[in-house]
């Protein structure tokens, strides 16, 4: 045993998606696989501080959940008096099968779980969220805070849409090459869910989660190369290319946050942001476009506006405003709202700003207080922007972004 520095929040994760994975190909309980990991998970986090970090951590989670289910199976078959519902190894060498699919159309293994995730059966939003909990490991804290509901809320939805699957016998199962199309704006907007989690997380130590926006990157690359013609997906992986691009520039040395306009734009990854320009250019973006596809493409040219531009003062904030109308007409959240509002207020003024910002609500989530305390503060208005602050700081569950508004607000002037 090691504690060679790697933590049980870090292995989770990173190794949730494959543990998952592994799990259902084996057992194909839904119902069972996730309340194994859980309860393997709380395993290691009384074992490990005594006995130290396992030198392979993710196969004892692995092992440990895979003794918890077949503990589940056997007092199962006990109370029923029936046959263990395991597939066995010895089964599946007699002709059984853990997947449905001969293997065939998807090699990918984090592709294979999410089109698993995207049944029909299953409304698009509760498949977005199913996939990033089982696939990907993002907390329901996140989930929830992505799709602008409490978590209470998202919890039940998490758990409603886990009963449906076992209650309709739902197959974890890659669809045929012929309905593969139905599935792929769900995956998509999987991928988008997924990199945005990585991107800006909404709670933990981390300002970016770079390993998972990468692996949400990796899963466009995958769909691509089965549907290359796909405009969302082009316009969705230009996106991400731009946002991602600008990672090393985004935490200082000392792992505070840095701001957009006080980015060393050396830093960023220019081989990344060519290419973005190039997909953004692809014929199949000159096609008419579904609301998804176009939404990711106005994103997409937003982010070129940044990456272009010379510095923060070179910025084409006119531009940038006019993109965020669009894109409001497209796609109409509180989100889009707030981020056009900070771009009115450098377009406009700290005072246009707060204007645009009136009215705007994002449950459980600080960054409207946080915008508005930054224009207030820029107003000179320090009473006020203090009370800002306070609530943002309050509402803010990632540890960087907190520190980062606790010194912002220790750093304004006295009133």
């Amino acid at each position: 045993m090691t504690g060679a520095g790697v933590s049980l929040e870090q292995v989770v994760r990173e190794e949730w998606g494959r543990l998952t994975s592994l799990l259902l190909a084996q057992f194909r309980r839904l119902d069972l696989v996730e309340d194994a990991l859980a309860d393997a998970v709380e395993a290691a986090a009384r074992r490990w501080p005594a006995d130290g970090t396992p030198d392979n951590p993710a196969a004892w989670l692995l092992t440990t959940a895979r003794r918890r289910v077949l503990d589940r199976v056997r007092a199962e078959s006990m109370a029923r008096r029936k046959q263990p519902l395991l597939v066995t190894d010895a089964a599946r060498g007699e002709g059984g099968t853990a997947m449905a699919d001969p293997g065939d159309l998807v090699e990918d293994d984090l592709l294979r779980l999410v089109l698993m995730c995207t049944h029909p059966a299953l409304a698009p939003a509760s498949a977005c969220a199913l996939a990033l909990r089982l696939v990907l490991g993002v907390s329901t804290h996140d989930i929830a805070r992505l799709f602008l509901v409490t978590e209470p809320t998202m919890a039940a939805r998490l758990t409603r849409a886990k009963k449906k699957v076992v209650a309709a016998g739902i197959p974890f199962a890659v669809p045929d090459a012929d309905v593969l199309p139905d599935r792929l704006e769900t995956v998509a907007q999987t991928a988008y869910l997924a990199f945005t989690a990585g991107y800006a997380p909404g709670s933990g130590p981390d300002l970016l989660r770079a390993e998972l926006a990468g692996e949400a990157i990796r899963l466009v690359r995958v769909v691509l190369d089965l549907r290359s013609d796909e405009a969302a997906l082009v316009a969705l992986l230009a996106l991400m290319l731009l946002q991602h691009s600008r990672r090393d520039a985004r935490v200082a040395a000392d792992g505070t946050l840095v701001l957009l306009a006080d980015q060393d734009r050396s830093l960023w990854r220019r081989d990344e942001i060519e290419e973005a320009r190039r997909l953004l250019d692809d014929p199949v973006l000159a096609r008419p476009l579904s609301q998804l596809a176009a939404s990711y493409a106005v994103q997409a040219r937003i982010a070129v506006e940044h990456a272009t531009a010379g510095g923060s003062d070179e910025t084409r904030w006119d531009r940038i405003v006019a993109h965020y109308d669009l894109l409001l007409e497209l796609s109409p959240s509180p989100s889009v709202r707030l981020a056009r509002a900070v771009a009115v207020a450098e377009s406009d003024g700290p005072r246009a700003g707060l204007d645009a910002l009136a009215g705007i609500e994002i449950p459980g989530s600080h960054r409207v207080d946080a915008v508005r305390a930054e224009l207030l503060s820029r107003t000179g208005d320090v009473v006020a922007a203090r009370a800002a602050y306070d609530l943002a700081i309050a509402g803010c569950h990632n540890d960087t972004e907190r520190a980062h508004l606790v010194s912002r607000r220790a750093a304004m002037p006295p009133s």
